[in-house]
């Protein structure tokens, strides 16, 4: 699954309504092509940034949306070491690489990055992002869609499913080519699914493997792989790294930076408020840009410039 802003343009059709003649009873009907004209921004329209309620503050974006804007993107060391290894895994054929870590971490955001950064001219990636109780035939229809493999009448057996994938991962080879399959949530997978996924890793010619697999997920998938029935796929993994919460220096250096990116270059807030921002949020991204979101709203709603440890105080027992 490809997210908007990394996705091939959406097709879009325009509707307009019939055009007729108005009869004087009834209301005229605006001509469509005016209509079309009025709507597109001219040039000085699309120079203005779009309000989002913090021009006050400096910021022509909200720096804590709930999102995963790449630009928003704050690279942790532990962030940098995953994706020099994930990339490492690619580059070098190995079978599987995972990347875990608390819920709210970054790791989806993670796999955006990863996107971005894999070489365009020799990598076919494709993102998954696992659904509870996906079964394997579903899992092998979402990835055969996503590479835009079309189903030939009649085909449902796995086996059948799995065909088609190797001889697309054969042909990308023939094509100096290689898939990257990435899977987000992969904690949500059933035991069925992580087996079919290393029997995908298992497609291969003498000289290396045709296949790279990236999984992300919830530290408590790793603690899962350490079952004996995992084996064969945990010892596929050459780089694994796990992404621990931000430690107080990280968290006040990562609101900067998101102020920052977000036009604000002058301190917003405090430095108690930063160091309380770390002890309510755990050092979890998702937690910071919560208290960060509802601290800015505060302070808009209080007429404050900027945002103190009282008003965390305050923000903090509505958390």
């Amino acid at each position: 699954m490809q997210l908007p802003f990394l996705s091939r343009p959406f097709s879009s059709a325009k509707q307009s309504d019939d055009d007729g003649n108005a009869h004087n009873d009834e209301p005229r009907r605006p001509d469509p092509d005016l209509l079309v004209e009025l709507a597109e921004p001219t040039r000085e329209d699309a120079d203005i940034p779009p309000r989002n309620g913090f021009e006050a503050f400096g910021l022509h974006r909200n720096p804590f949306a709930d999102s995963i804007d790449p630009r928003l993107f704050y690279q942790t060391h532990q962030h940098a070491e995953a994706l020099e290894r994930m990339l490492m895994a690619v580059d070098h054929d190995i079978s599987v690489g995972m990347v875990t870590g608390h819920s709210g971490t970054g790791k989806t955001l993670l796999t955006q990055i990863l996107l971005e950064r894999m070489d365009p001219d020799r990598v076919d990636p494709v993102l998954i992002l696992v659904s509870p109780g996906l079964s394997r035939t579903g899992l092998m229809r979402d990835i055969l869609a996503e590479l835009n493999i079309p189903l030939p009448t009649g085909i449902s057996r796995l086996q059948d499913l799995l065909r088609l994938l190797g001889n697309h991962i054969i042909d990308l080879h023939e094509r100096h080519r290689k898939l990257v399959l990435l899977i987000d949530e992969c904690h949500l997978l059933h035991a069925e699914n992580l087996h079919l996924l290393r029997t995908i890793s298992n497609i291969e010619i003498p000289e290396r493997k045709l296949s790279t697999i990236l999984l992300f997920g919830e530290s408590r998938f790793a603690r899962r792989l350490e079952h004996p029935s995992y084996d064969s796929l945990r010892n596929r993994m050459y780089f694994r790294s796990e992404i621990e919460p931000m430690a107080p220096e990280e968290c006040a250096q990562y609101v900067k930076f998101r102020l920052m990116v977000s036009g604000r270059l002058k301190p917003l807030f405090s430095e108690p408020a930063l160091e309380r921002i770390h002890e309510l949020s755990g050092g979890i991204g998702r937690n910071i840009n919560k208290i960060g979101m509802i601290c800015l709203l505060e302070a808009k709603r209080r007429g404050l410039p900027r945002i103190n440890e009282d008003l965390m105080q305050a923000c903090a027992e509505r958390i």
